[in-house]
């Protein structure tokens, strides 16, 4: 990206719940931090951005967290003050990671439209990630137009979990972005990592397009707890057991006195959980939230308690 000193480039990250979108994040932060411009990075995701904060620490990026509400819709002024506090004086690269539902049209227009950002910001890219063994089979209507806006609105499209996509799976992927996208280049991560550090992405790829918005509203919810200490065994079992109702979950859980865990799962029936084992540090608390449709707190609390076999109960 080459914008006029004073201005500040803008990389949105999406892609629908479970993409890897904070995944991609963890690898791009230590390869910008060797880089021209400081990786700057804004989380938005329902009310798990602090427990992806902790996962991003040490990697040589700011991070800022935005937990209240969306801010394509319910909350963009919050993503506003959050930009305007990033100091231009560390020459910064702002990564916005929105959550995965987000409506990529709105979040553009407030990017765009903003009167107070119209000075402060300078060239926006947006990389979509997509999980190629789950593209087009959300089991809702919205969810599927949101993916696939996400998709419309991209710089450039990045996939993953192709080993899981079935033949049929990758052809119907390469048709419907041929048809959603034919501006945005399908790229491999490294490649598009390497544009960025030469400050050349906003003069190879398109600018995010917003001309063609979609209906868009919220119908998921996200419900956080307080999981009680389990082994990492436990915590596994406890995993494989809840129901592809829930489209997400993903928490800290303490596992003895000196560690913890961070872990994640998506509906995906053939993607096993992400656990990773860390040291107890200071402000890790244990939390864990879930985002579905629907969900009754009361049964979410239950499940703690099953960990052998399916919980036999409903989320709603």
């Amino acid at each position: 990206m080459t914008p006029s000193p004073e201005r500040i480039p803008i990389l949105i990250v999406a892609g629908f719940l479970g993409a890897g979108k904070t995944t991609f994040i963890r690898d791009l932060i230590p390869r910008l931090a060797q880089g021209p411009r400081a990786p700057y990075v804004i989380l938005n995701d329902f009310l798990n951005a602090a427990i992806d904060a902790h996962t991003l620490k040490g990697l040589g990026a700011e991070i800022s967290t935005l937990a209240a509400g969306c801010v394509c819709c319910e909350d963009p002024g919050s993503l506003i003050r959050a930009i305007l506090r990033v100091p231009v004086s560390i020459r910064p690269l702002i990564i916005i990671e929105a959550n995965g539902t987000t409506d990529p049209y709105s979040l553009i227009e407030t990017l765009t439209l903003t009167p107070e950002l119209r000075d402060r910001i300078g060239p926006i890219l947006q990389a979509t990630v997509v999980n190629e063994a789950r593209w087009g089979k959300r089991l809702l209507p919205g969810d599927k137009r949101t993916e696939r806006a996400q998709v419309s609105t991209a710089s450039a499209i990045l996939t993953n979990r192709g080993e899981r996509a079935s033949d049929r799976q990758k052809r119907k992927l390469r048709d419907d972005l041929a048809i959603l996208n034919p501006r945005a280049p399908r790229m491999e991560t490294e490649s598009f990592i390497d544009l960025l550090l030469r400050e050349s992405a906003s003069e190879t790829l398109p600018a995010p397009d917003g001309s063609d918005p979609i209906p868009h509203s919220h119908h998921h919810v996200a419900v956080s707890l307080t999981p009680p200490e389990m082994s990492e065994e436990r915590l596994r079992a406890w995993l494989h057991s809840l129901p592809r109702d829930i489209l997400r979950v993903k928490g800290l859980v303490r596992i003895s006195e000196e560690e913890m865990c961070y872990f994640s799962r998506t509906d995906d029936p053939f993607e096993s959980p992400r656990i990773i084992k860390v040291s107890v540090q200071e402000g890790m608390n244990p939390a864990v939230v879930f985002i579905g449709t629907g969900l009754r707190e009361d049964y979410l609390r239950a499940s703690f308690q099953s960990t052998e076999t399916a919980p036999a109960f409903r989320l709603y």
